[in-house]
């Protein structure tokens, strides 16, 4: 799997609400669905982690979309936005799944629609006690660990800076903690799983048709996210 090819892959055309389906062909071979209507994989076992991301976009019609890129960026010809937001996310996650990086993976619907589907998940689902961390991989730029999601604390200091510090060891990544976070899938989660954040992915503009993703970043963050040791990030955030 080719991180460039991927993403081009997944941003071919626009995926607004309700055409998630489209996007089955790109995930990985026995993923299931839940009852919400979202996709989710498992690998492993004895594992309290979920990583997520969300395969809408935010936009109204199903339309191609005409790349045009260089070594560094992707973007498009200006009519249509890229959705970067959240393909980025969708292909860290698959890269993950490539390298059997153990946990639940979710490809959560509607999130540009109020999270329709993490928070149908979060509020009839079955993850309280299950998990002790989630990460959304969708956040712009290239170095947000987020705290705070909409001003309400989603994680401890102490999670995101241990977080922090495995994803820049290597790669020449500089993440840091962020308490200016907006509200995304993962803080549905934040009164029953303790740490729950959000780590930027590498596109700027988003929801515009000015919207760009630095590719070489995001080559850089799949890559480092393999190495993370996920499960013994330390928990200390009560949920409650």
């Amino acid at each position: 799997m080719r991180i460039r090819r991927k993403f081009l892959q997944l941003t071919r055309q626009t995926v607004p609400y309700g055409y998630e389906l489209d996007l089955k062909s790109y995930l990985p071979k026995g993923y299931q669905t839940d009852e919400f209507g979202n996709f989710y994989f498992t690998i492993g076992e004895d594992f309290t982690t979920m990583f997520t991301c969300h395969l809408d976009t935010a936009c109204k019609y199903h339309k191609p979309v005409k790349h045009v890129q260089s070594e560094t960026w992707i973007k498009t010809d200006g009519t249509t936005i890229l959705g970067a937001d959240d393909k980025a996310g969708v292909t860290v996650l698959l890269w993950m799944i490539r390298n059997n990086v153990p946990g639940t993976y979710y490809f959560f619907i509607g999130e540009e629609v109020g999270c329709i589907g993490s928070g149908n998940a979060a509020k009839f689902g079955h993850f309280k006690g299950n998990y002790d961390r989630i990460i959304s991989f969708d956040r712009r730029d290239v170095s947000s660990v987020i705290t705070y999601q909409s001003s309400s604390r989603c994680c401890s200091d102490d999670f995101a800076d241990a977080l922090c510090k495995e994803l820049n060891w290597s790669n020449g990544l500089s993440y840091k903690k962020d308490t200016g976070g907006v509200y995304t899938d993962s803080a549905e989660f934040s009164s029953i799983i303790p740490e729950c954040t959000n780590i930027s992915v590498g596109y700027y503009s988003e929801h515009t048709h000015s919207e760009y993703q630095n590719i070489e970043f995001l080559q850089s963050l799949a890559e480092a996210s393999v190495l993370v040791d996920w499960e013994n990030l330390e928990i200390k955030r009560d949920p409650s």
